[in-house]
């Protein structure tokens, strides 16, 4: 599949029309930009384990997300003690995901142990008045992409559409990528509720009305807002870090927990972040619990967006909407190797 490359924008101001990027007034200096506030690099342990029921004969599929970059995270190396394929699915862009298959048979060693490092910078941003000191390059999205709509972000369908209109959540002649972010999460402040489980399935045109959802659902309303609005935008779906700095700069390590994120890009700031779910949980951070322009502490993606399709033992064209863990399927009942089923990490700052 042929890809688009990405546009490197260097010297002139861009906006974004009906998904194209135009040339503006060069001498215009950005309004906001994110500044890097605090930045570690880690090494993420991952290990997954589980027992195989007794007999032989038993296969096992494993799907695993490789983590890509996004506007925080910068991954150098990801390697897993399971070898298998990379696979790339049809998506724009597409996920790159490793897939191994393992076998169980009689005689065999029943304790199974996948071991995944991953290492990578992590930034904390905030999203502050005025041009940036240093004018890095920002990297655009290619044609089309962050900007489909999809089996869960399904901001085409008619309901959608017709909650953009009730909302007053159009964009308006003029108005900037932030500034209409900044808009729609204003409207999510006001009019939603965290709650999980949410009311209604994860897709945009079921939560909208009554925003009465969790972290995964408020994302996805909130992609499909932008690119309903020709916007690029996108979730990240993984893990947010417990941790404290300690007195000498490292970090203390001490937990996860699962999470979903959003980000949506200006052509002038780059790509934002946004987390309405820890404004309406109350959790401790910035002032006035905004979450608009800041990265939620330490958080690792596993991806981007949603909805994979897998042909998997014992169920072809499987659906699976994100992938918070490795994604296993047994070509027999394997019930007892599930119950066995454990998840451990373990965190390191590097210099």
């Amino acid at each position: 599949m042929m890809r688009a490359t990405p546009l490197l924008i260097l010297g002139s101001s861009l906006f974004l029309s009906h998904g194209v990027l135009h040339a503006q007034d060069a001498a215009i200096p950005p309004a906001q930009h994110l500044a890097i506030t605090g930045s570690h690099r880690l090494r993420i342990t991952y290990d997954c384990s589980f027992v195989w029921p007794r007999g032989g004969g038993y296969s096992a599929v494993f799907y695993l997300p490789i983590p890509q970059d996004t506007g925080a995270q910068h991954i150098e190396q990801f390697s897993s003690n399971l070898k298998g394929q990379v696979q790339t699915d049809d998506d724009t862009p597409p996920h790159r995901l490793l897939t191994a298959t393992l076998r169980h048979d009689s005689g065999d060693d029943r304790d199974v142990h996948w071991r995944i490092q991953v290492i990578g910078t992590f930034q904390t941003r905030q999203l502050v008045d005025g041009p940036p000191s240093v004018n890095d390059p920002i990297v655009a999205p290619g044609p089309g992409e962050y900007l489909g709509s999809t089996q869960s972000i399904n901001w085409d369908d008619d309901r959608f559409q017709s909650w953009l209109d009730s909302s007053g959540l159009r964009r308006k002649p003029g108005e900037t990528p932030v500034h209409y972010g900044a808009r729609v999460y204003a409207y999510f402040r006001e009019n939603g509720s965290y709650i999980y489980p949410p009311d209604t399935a994860w897709v945009a045109s079921a939560i909208c009305r009554g925003l009465n959802t969790d972290c995964g659902g408020f994302s996805i309303v909130f992609t499909a807002a932008c690119r309903a609005n020709k916007i690029p935008a996108r979730l990240l779906v993984g893990q947010w870090f417990k941790t404290r700095e300690l007195s000498d700069g490292t970090l203390d390590l001490t937990g996860r927990q699962a999470h979903v994120i959003a980000e949506f890009f200006d052509p002038q700031i780059g790509w934002i972040p946004e987390d309405i779910s820890s404004t309406l949980l109350r959790i401790p951070g910035p002032p006035n619990l905004n979450y608009f322009g800041r990265d939620p502490g330490y958080f690792f993606a596993w991806h981007v967006d949603t909805d994979f399709q897998f042909d998997v033992p014992r169920k072809s064209d499987a659906h699976v909407q994100w992938i918070q863990n490795p994604s296993f399927w047994f070509t027999e009942n394997a019930d007892d190797a599930c119950d066995t089923l454990s998840h451990h990490w373990t965190f390191e700052t590097l210099r």
